[in-house]
């Protein structure tokens, strides 16, 4: 049966020969609303053995697709199947998905679970929901439906109504939802709840329906967060949701709540660009100054997007920092550099933020003055120009406001091959902004480059005092990237390259404007004096033909082949020959093509000088910008100088970009107040003590700091400070000396920017003095070399005195006996004739005698002191020497690896910098011969010291043996007066008695005399006298015999103390010992006797009495005087036999006293 019933549904699932499927039929008339049809089908199915459940479930599917009531009915009465049949959805879900209310109750009544899922698993119930079906979801939810059934995304039926994106349901259906039970803060496998996809797609009433509930009912929580710790505000952010960002601020949600990587809802608005969202939530107090963990702000996300708007919005906040850096080192200024924004890079530069700066620091740009030297070939008379810092990094033109006053690359300025421009103080603030307005200039392209160069500033010095800021010595290369060969051919057609020599000319400050006095302030024409114009001008007399030599030149020996194949590309495309044909000389080469691989940085420290009034002034002006108060301060009138002004606006920022100027204490003490030891050098105590050197107004080593950017091959930057209130004609102002040694006609001219560096840092390395020769009072090694021979001298005569006094203690100690003074002072007087004071004081009227000369150390130990100062002070001077060696040694390596890339001959540049190492190895000699000189002064005062202790020592010793001696005879002389005392007391004490007139003394009664016999008195007062005084005068005697012999008795009464003590305990150990063995004796006998009474009873079958027990135990084991002796053993053996007894008694026969075994008792 079984196989025909197969065959049969065989046959008809794949067809048969007679008539049609039956599966069709039963769809068709499903899908009519046949009845009949349905009837017969299934009549004919039940006779081909096919009626089954699931074959009528396929027509049932089909009716409530199609809303067939009447076949639903009949479907379901022959017994249709409700679930779903293979990968079909279940029926009551198709009636669901189509609002068939009726046919929907029709599956619910016949059984259908309103459970059923479909493919994504979503209930019938979100299908309603989402269909926007309100009575097919109230009929699901009154028939028991789920309403927190999860699908396969584990979301609930309100996540699918908020995740939708096209919300086209109603406010009927949700307020029906969230009557029921079904839970608002339910997460998904994202940890997302409802909430937070509504803030996703932007469903704002959805929303606020979830955080405003009716009372009583909770509410959604706006602080939960997803899987990333995202809040809804941070997905409404993220999104760009305006309304829902003001609804959940409404609602107050967290402005500042971090995620992942600690970002806040301000950080998706601001990498977002909504700038209406970041307005909002910078009225709710979002913080705008807010890192990633990567250190990234708000900032840098809205540039590196290019959201300008945001970044303009930003820019409006007083508070904000615009140079923060992230981890990668990058400002928001590189992050737009970096993604191509140029023009927020435009709005992040500098000098688009002059409100920024303070009165102070635009003040101090004002009143400094920064030099740009032009380097190139020039044929008219250069001149000397000057431009105040204020107008070089922030100026504009006053034709064209938008344009720069000056620009920082030679580019534009024909004639121009590269361009020097010096700042006058190490102020990282005006550094970085020339660095960003350079890096504008050149298109904002070389990213990496600049980033390197910023990162230099890393190598900074910090600490809690002003002088302890500071750059570390160093001098590296950093990669510069080059530009493509399409943007260099384009810039050399928009600026075809001029006519020049192959001797370039130098102009100062000229080419930057073609009329100097309208961007040069009248005010700055008096400072041209230091640097007149006929002392950097060449007349053009000097080089006559030059111009026709160089163009003969550069026709006939072109070498370089870029060049030729530009000219022959200018002269097919109907350019013909250029007029100003290009130099072929290397080292004027213009050719951005050749651009340098690489930047130099350079920090190196070097030695200059500051008056000491001067010194002071600065140091009072740091000391009261540390508590400067913004309000005026009574008593003071006068306007601040530019040298307050610039420590005023720097010293107490938060970057501390200024480095002031240090002496050569706070250079190797950068974290102590030197404040003591500033005012006590060498070369100050040598300017004012000596008065045939005292100076007006002496002078102090300083330390000052070289900081140089060699960027490319045409521009050089440096930034070294001047002196306090900088006076015109300074003879070692630095910037002069190297417009003095490029200007000079006895060397070569300058051809490069590597060249340029060799000539700054021989200007700054080794000793300052060196380039003012002849004069005395700049002369700073001459005055070390007077320090330490005035200290030679000195130690000299020192030596020659102690041998004076020496020799008079000597004489002294010969003869036994002290000087008379008058004598004294005739030796002292000769010896003062003999030697004379070096130090030109006067002669003191008396000079003190040779004991006092001997043991008065405060002449070595001053001078000990200033030879430890003046070795202190070399070692500093060595230092810096040192550090110069150093960084020259990495210059020069950097120069020529750029010089080997480029195929260019390095004997010339090596050659200056073994010039510049030779300075700097004389100086290192002068100074360790000064060095070992200065020590051997310490050594040598050091031994005379010691020299002063060993003779003071000795003679200390012979006046304690002499004053031992002189002890020793007053104490004889007191013995002697002491037996005399002894003697005559006793004596005296009879003599008195007897002078008393006692009735009983023998009288001459009959003479009446009254006088005692002299016998009679002999005999009493010599005889108790001396039977008194002798004794004590031999006691007096041998009183320390009697001391030594009562100590010896007391050692020995205590010595047989112990040794009694000790005999005592071992022979109470030995009777304890006896007494305990002799306890353990008996009851080892009592035991056996007790044995042996119990085996007799046992062999006589008689039980033994109490009587014969208690006669053998009744007294005890042991006597009355032994039982406090080894009481553990006499207690446990007594209580053992006892028990043992009262065992017996109890058991009879049974048992053996001591346990079934043969051991019996074992005491102890």
């Amino acid at each position: 049966m079984n196989r025909t019933t197969s065959r049969s549904r065989s046959r008809s699932s794949t067809g048969s020969d007679h008539g049609d499927r039956l599966e069709p039929q039963l769809l068709r008339a499903a899908t009519n609303n046949d009845v009949a049809a349905l009837e017969q089908i299934t009549q004919l199915a039940r006779q081909k053995g096919q009626l089954n459940p699931t074959f009528l479930g396929i027509g049932l599917v089909k009716s409530c697709e199609r809303g067939c009531i009447e076949a639903t009915q009949y479907l379901l009465k022959a017994g249709a199947s409700v679930e779903a049949g293979g990968n079909r959805a279940p029926p009551i879900i198709r009636a669901v998905e189509r609002n068939y209310v009726q046919i929907v109750k029709l599956l619910l009544d016949a059984g259908a679970s309103p459970e059923f899922r479909d493919k994504e698993g979503r209930t019938a119930l979100m299908t309603a929901a989402w269909k926007n079906q309100w009575h097919v979801l109230q009929l699901l939810i009154s028939r028991g439906a789920d309403v927190n059934a999860w699908d396969n995304r584990k979301r609930n039926i309100l996540h699918n109504l908020a995740a939708d994106k096209q919300c086209d349901w109603g406010d009927d259906v949700v307020n029906l939802l969230l009557r029921t039970v079904c839970e608002l803060d339910a997460r998904d496998d994202l940890g997302r709840t409802p909430l937070h996809w509504a803030c996703t797609t932007g469903k704002t009433h959805f929303a606020k329906l979830l955080l405003s509930r009716p009372q009583g009912c909770p509410e959604g929580y706006i602080h939960a967060t997803e899987l990333r710790n995202k809040t809804a505000l941070h997905l409404a952010t993220a999104h760009d949701r305006e309304d829902v960002v003001e609804l959940l601020l409404e609602y107050g949600a967290d402005v500042n709540a971090r995620s992942d990587g600690g970002w806040t809802p301000f950080h998706n608005a601001c990498d977002k660009g909504c700038e209406k969202i970041v307005r909002i939530l910078l009225e709710a107090g979002a913080d705008f100054n807010s890192q990633l963990l990567n250190g990234m702000t708000p900032l840098h996300l809205a540039a590196q997007a290019g959201h300008i708007d945001v970044v303009k919005c930003l820019l409006e906040q007083p508070s904000l920092r615009r140079r923060t850096r992230d981890t990668f080192g990058s400002t928001p200024f590189l992050r737009a550099a970096q993604f191509k924004r140029k023009d927020i890079v435009q709005l992040l530069a500098p000098f688009n933020h002059i409100e920024a700066l303070s009165a102070d620091a635009e003040g101090a740009c004002k009143g400094f003055d920064a030099t740009i030297v032009d380097f190139g070939n020039f044929h008219n008379e250069n001149r000397v120009k000057r431009v105040s810092v204020y107008e070089l990094l922030y100026g504009r033109d006053r034709k064209n406001p938008r344009k720069q006053a000056v620009t920082t690359l030679p580019a534009n300025v024909k004639a121009s091959e590269f361009r020097w421009i010096h700042l006058p103080a190490n102020n990282m603030a005006w550094v970085e902004a020339l660095m960003t307005k350079s890096f504008i200039e050149e298109g904002a392209s070389d990213v990496e480059g600049f980033k390197g160069l910023e990162k230099s500033f890393g190598h900074q010095h910090r600490g809690q005092r002003p002088h302890s800021h500071f750059m570390r010595p160093l001098c590296q290369s950093t990669p510069r990237s080059l530009r493509g060969q399409d943007e260099i051919e384009k810039e050399e057609e928009s600026h075809p390259p001029p006519e020049r020599s192959p001797l370039p000319q130098v102009i100062i400050n000229g080419p930057v404007v073609t009329k100097p006095a309208e961007y040069s302030p009248a005010p700055l024409k008096k400072r041209e004096t230091g640097l007149s114009k006929d002392s950097y001008s060449q007349d053009d007399d000097s080089v006559p033909g030059r111009k026709t030599k160089a163009k003969h030149k550069n026709s006939n020996n072109n070498k370089s082949g870029k060049d030729t194949s530009k000219y022959d590309r200018n002269k097919s495309a109907g350019h013909g020959p250029d007029k100003h044909t290009r130099s072929v000389t290397p080292q004027l080469s213009r050719d951005v093509s050749f651009s340098a691989k690489s930047n130099i940085c350079v920090f190196m420290p070097y030695l200059h000088f500051e008056t000491a009034r001067s010194q002071q002034k600065m140091q009072q002006a740091i000391k009261q910008a540390e508590t400067f108060v913004s309000a005026p301060q009574p008593g003071l009138t006068r306007a601040p100088t530019r040298d307050e002004l610039l420590i005023r606006a720097h010293i107490n920022s938060s970057t501390a970009s200024l480095h002031v100027r240090r002496t050569l204490d706070q250079f190797f003490y950068p974290n102590i107040d030197t404040e003591t030891r500033d005012s006590d050098q060498v070369v100050y105590r040598y300017q004012t003590r000596w008065s045939e050197h005292k100076a007006k107004d002496p002078k102090i080593f300083m330390v000052d700091q070289l900081w140089m950017w060699v960027l490319g091959k045409n521009l050089i930057v440096t930034s070294f400070p001047q002196r306090w209130e900088q006076p015109k004609n300074d003879p070692l102002n630095v910037l002069d000396g190297i417009i003095e040694d490029i200007n000079s006609k006895t060397r070569e001219p300058v051809r490069s920017v590597y060249e340029l560096a060799t000539v700054i840092t021989g200007r700054c390395s080794g000793m300052f003095d060196r380039h003012r020769m002849g004069d005395e009072d700049y002369q700073f090694l001459d005055m070390f070399e007077s320090c330490i021979g005035t200290a030679t001298d000195r130690e000299t005569m020192l030596f020659r005195e102690f041998n004076v006094a020496s020799a008079q203690s000597s004489e002294w100690l010969k003869h036994h006996r002290r000087l008379k003074r008058s004598i004294v002072e005739s030796m002292s007087s000769k010896e003062d004739e003999d030697h004379e004071d070096v130090n030109g004081k006067e002669k003191e009227e008396s000079q003190p005698l040779f004991v006092d000369k001997l043991l008065d150390i405060g002449q070595e130990t001053d001078l000990l002191a200033e030879a430890k100062d003046i070795r202190d002070e070399l070692n500093m001077i060595r230092t810096v020497l040192e550090y110069q060696k150093q960084v020259l040694q990495d210059l020069q390596d950097a120069i020529c690896e750029i010089y080997y890339d480029e195929n260019r001959s390095q004997n010339d540049i090596k050659k200056k910098f073994r010039e510049q190492q030779r300075n700097i190895d004389m100086h290192v000699k002068d100074v360790d011969r000064m060095d070992k000189q200065t020590e051997r002064i310490y050594n040598s005062i050091t031994d005379l010291l010691d020299l002063k202790q060993k003779h003071a020592n000795a003679l200390e010793a012979r006046f304690a043996r002499d004053q031992a001696a002189g002890t020793a005879r007053q104490g004889k002389t007191i013995m002697m007066f002491t037996i005399v005392t002894i003697i005559f007391l006793p004596l005296s004490f009879i003599a008195s008695f007897f002078a008393i007139n006692v009735s009983e003394f023998p009288h001459d009664a009959q003479s009446g005399n009254t006088n005692i016999p002299i016998s009679y008195v002999s005999r009493y007062i010599f005889g108790i006298g001396f039977s008194i005084s002798i004794p004590l005068v031999l006691l007096a005697l041998s009183v320390d015999d009697i001391r030594l012999g009562s100590r010896e008795a007391w050692r020995r009464i205590h010595q047989w103390r112990l040794t009694r003590s000790s005999s005592s305990k071992k022979h109470n150990r030995d009777i304890s010992h006896t007494s305990n063995t002799a306890v353990q004796q008996r009851i080892i006998t009592q035991e056996l006797e007790i044995q042996r009474i119990l085996c007799r009873s046992k062999a006589s079958s008689r039980r033994p009495s109490e009587e014969e027990l208690d006669d053998y135990f009744g007294h005890g084991l042991l006597p009355v005087a032994t039982k406090g002796t080894a009481h553990t053993h006499t207690s446990s053996a007594v209580a053992r036999p006892r028990s043992s007894i009262h065992t017996y008694r109890s058991t009879g026969h049974r048992n053996r006293i001591g346990g079934s075994g043969d051991k019996g008792f074992r005491f102890g």
